[in-house]
């Protein structure tokens, strides 16, 4: 059963992003550094326009 303490701390949110969850050593932050992602999205997406 849950007491009036537990359903208090149901109703909070927290926010937390990405960044704050991965550290600045990383090996995903260096590939972020070194790959241009937003390219590969456009790819992703609309798929590589062929010649």
């Amino acid at each position: 059963m849950l007491s009036k303490h537990d359903s208090i701390q149901q109703d909070q949110l927290e926010m937390i992003t990405l960044d704050q969850l991965v550290p600045p050593n990383h090996l995903v932050r260096k590939m972020e550094a070194a790959i241009n992602l937003k390219k590969m999205a456009n790819w992703t997406c609309r798929g590589p326009k062929m010649a």
